[in-house]
């Protein structure tokens, strides 16, 4: 279903209590909330049971701010919540992250635009691909050590773009949010 949460354009399925915000990449590069690997991931989050929120930004300079509103407002309606960044989405992602309960970065860059990668201690997947033309390898291998505990790393043998990847990247995803929301509610 189409929202608007003020004046931020999104597409939000709404399942279980557990939910995730996708983060899209860079908007000047033709990232969007269509972006067909934030689509496979909603695809099979939302037939896991948990909802979903993609969001396009209203600006580049706004992407952060944007993407915090948008968290709020999933933090409003559900008992947990996890952020998913692809490429510029990463380094978004990242950005919020202190205020949500889990976080997945996908191809993260280091910086880009005005904004830098930020760490967080709260769990995180990092999924990075082999021949990525953007982020070298050595480059998101680098990025990964630098993350801070707990965290979880996934290679995949793919480019950038997740070509001939997007089912796995999806479960890589989905799996990750189910094991951690289930070690977290079973330690309440």
């Amino acid at each position: 279903m189409y929202v608007f949460i003020d004046g931020i354009k999104g597409i939000y399925e709404k399942r279980g209590t557990i939910s995730a915000l996708l983060c899209p990449p860079h908007p000047d590069m033709g990232g969007s909330m269509f972006d067909v690997r934030l689509e496979r991931i909603c695809n099979e989050l939302n037939k896991a049971n948990v909802s979903t929120l993609r969001f396009d930004y209203r600006s580049v300079e706004s992407a952060v701010e944007d993407a915090g509103i948008c968290l709020q407002w999933l933090k409003d309606r559900h008992d947990i919540v996890a952020v998913v960044g692809y490429s510029f989405g990463s380094v978004v992602a990242s950005s919020i992250a202190d205020d949500a309960d889990l976080l997945i970065l996908i191809s993260p860059l280091k910086s880009i635009e005005h904004l830098k990668l930020k760490d967080s201690k709260i769990p995180k997947l990092i999924i990075y691909a082999r021949y990525d033309r953007i982020v070298s390898l050595e480059e998101s291998k680098e990025i990964a050590n630098s993350l801070s505990q707990p965290k979880e790393v996934v290679e995949l043998d793919t480019d950038h773009f997740y070509f001939g990847k997007f089912d796995v990247l999806a479960k890589t995803v989905k799996d990750f949010i189910e094991r951690r929301t289930f070690l977290s509610s079973s330690q309440d």
